[in-house]
């Protein structure tokens, strides 16, 4: 075994990288199977099925871009499982509703995403998905401090002429 591999089975962003693409990978090919993807999915999964969800709400909630989700959404448009629906009080507010065939997919995503949860911890302890669950509510609290440390070293960095 190389350096590498034996530093990297040791960090916790080689791991959560390596589990997400193998996650990212099943879901893609369980999406292909209905014409879709792993990113369209995770839209369905955000869509509340009767009142739809406002556009510029399904970014924030799938930590992503919104140019990419544009998309997404141009695509899932296409294949129609989605459409676009005004605010009837405020016209500039556009909400995403999902069509019958989308109730349909999202059905479908639904269930795909309980069934791995299930595969995923069947073998585990409570206290094995507490530690699990601990860990993972840690990360985004230490990016945070990551970013604040990194936004501090560039204000001192003196500027290059």
């Amino acid at each position: 075994m190389d350096n590498f591999q034996l530093i990297a089975e040791r960090l916790i962003i080689y791991k959560l990288r390596f589990a997400w693409l193998e996650i990212a990978k099943l879901y893609n090919n369980m999406a292909s199977a209905y014409d879709g993807t792993l990113s369209m999915g995770f839209v369905l999964l955000t869509i509340d099925e009767e009142a739809g969800i406002p556009v510029t709400k399904i970014a924030p909630r799938m930590g992503m871009e919104p140019n990419s989700l544009s998309r997404i959404l141009k695509s899932m448009e296409t294949k129609q499982l989605i459409f676009r629906k005004k605010d009837e009080v405020d016209r500039r507010k556009v909400y995403i509703c999902l069509t019958e065939q989308g109730k349909e997919m999202r059905k479908v995503a639904i269930n795909a995403v309980f069934k791995l949860e299930e595969a995923l911890t069947k073998d585990l302890k409570e206290a094995q998905l507490n530690g699990f669950f601990e860990v993972a509510n840690h990360v985004p609290d230490a990016i945070g401090r990551f970013k604040e440390e990194l936004e501090q070293q560039e204000t001192v960095k003196p500027k290059e002429k």
